[in-house]
């Protein structure tokens, strides 16, 4: 028993709260349509795309849990291929037990607490019983080792999109920028942008020269040793600048530095911003004035790292809204009840045409708002749902809010 305990440490301290689960199945079955309660519009992702099979799905998950800890099966790469079809999302927790049904006794969502804790924790017993992660994951983290980044760049390389390095690589910043990998290797526009936006305005940033992945990628396939090690590295890093603020561009690195990084680091004291709250901020006081508005409807998609796991909704759509020319229309499943880009918890590599098929949902949907620019704050997101349109051929605009408000402004 206690050779069990050792291998599924995690779920088994979380033992009380997979218990909670009382199998309704909203996880499951949550309705799917233009219905006017919105809890009912809300789903999994694997329901209309994956297998479909049981342990795709929460009510599922927490059986495999049970199963584990008491000795009925034992772990598996072909197990470790289920678990990690699921991108951590968080929708689950929202419609656990239909919150909203007045007929439900129990409120197992309470007694759960957290999906998504209980999801990661699965998946790192399942790193430390030899399972996992995925064969795509392990190559990744494998260069990311010494490169310290999951896109199989040089670390020398991190700063080449930066011309006045000089200027930023300087303690002297209300906010230290987090830029993260996927600004720094792919989609380096966001990063410059967002400096442009600052100096426009009136406030300042500096730039960690030493930076390293945030750690995100590792803490959500259960690679904790790596996630841990990188999130040290970084924290030494920024204590040395004597920064307080930090605010990162990135959906996931936003959440990494906020959530994840006070679990492992016992003295984490900063502060930290999405840059959409800075600027909503900005906005807000009159130090960013709107010069231009951005012509054409938007809507706005909503990053699972930033709504259910931060509940960061309005500013973004302040923001927006104070853009659009024509105005900000929502789609049917926002907020809470969003659905997924599908391209989060590992999916995107591990499963790139799982991945996009759900982005080509989540276009349709847009779609159906008849808007003309779809706007998220996500550079994950921006990628897969940006590959989605191209792939359904959609004439949506698919862009970060950040490049419309420094046109804006």
């Amino acid at each position: 028993m206690s050779e069990k305990k050792e291998r599924f440490r995690r779920i088994r301290d979380l033992e009380e709260n997979i218990l909670s689960c009382v199998a309704v199945g909203d996880c499951k079955g949550a309705y799917k349509g233009p219905y006017s309660d919105p809890i009912l519009t809300s789903s999994c992702i694997n329901r209309d795309h994956g297998s479909g099979f049981e342990v795709n799905f929460a009510r599922g998950r927490f059986t495999l849990c049970r199963a584990l800890l008491d000795g009925k099966i034992e772990p598996s790469e072909g197990m470790a291929e289920v678990v990690y079809q699921c991108t951590l999302c968080g929708s689950c927790r929202e419609v656990c037990n239909n919150c909203k049904n007045p007929d439900m006794v129990i409120n197992a969502r309470e007694n759960i607490e957290d999906h998504v804790d209980i999801w990661e924790s699965l998946r790192a017993d399942l790193v430390d019983a030899g399972v996992a992660p995925l064969p795509r994951h392990k190559e990744i983290f494998e260069h990311q080792r010494t490169e310290h980044n999951p896109y199989m760049e040089k670390h020398a390389e991190r700063w080449n999109w930066l011309a006045d390095k000089a200027d930023y690589f300087k303690p002297n910043g209300d906010y230290l920028f987090f830029v993260g990998c996927t600004s720094a290797y792919r989609l380096t526009d966001i990063a410059k942008i967002f400096l442009e936006i600052a100096k426009k305005s009136n406030f300042s940033l500096s730039l960690a020269k030493e930076e390293w992945c945030c750690g995100s990628v590792n803490f959500r396939t259960g690679v904790e040793d790596l996630g841990i090690e990188t999130a040290k590295h970084n924290f030494e890093t920024f204590k040395k600048l004597g920064i307080k603020k930090i605010v990162a561009t990135c959906a996931g690195c936003y959440r990494t530095l906020k959530i994840d990084y006070p679990k492992w680091i016992d003295d984490w004291d900063f502060e930290v911003f999405h840059a959409i709250e800075v600027i909503d901020q900005e906005i807000q006081s009159g130090n960013i004035k709107i010069k231009n508005k951005i012509p054409g409807k938007m809507t706005y998609h909503d990053p699972c790292h930033l709504g259910r796991h931060n509940d960061l909704y309005e500013a973004p759509r302040r923001v927006a809204a104070a853009i659009a020319k024509d105005g900000l229309v929502e789609m049917r499943r926002n907020r809470a009840n969003a659905f997924c880009c599908g391209a989060g918890g590992g999916v995107k590599s591990g499963f790139p045409d799982l991945a996009l098929e759900v982005a080509v949902e989540r276009i349709h949907e847009a779609e159906e708002t008849e808007a003309e620019w779809l706007v998220n704050c996500c550079p994950f997101c921006l990628g897969n749902l940006g590959d989605a349109a191209k792939a359904a051929s959609s004439s949506l605009k698919v862009v970060d809010l950040l490049d419309l408000v420094n046109k804006a402004i």
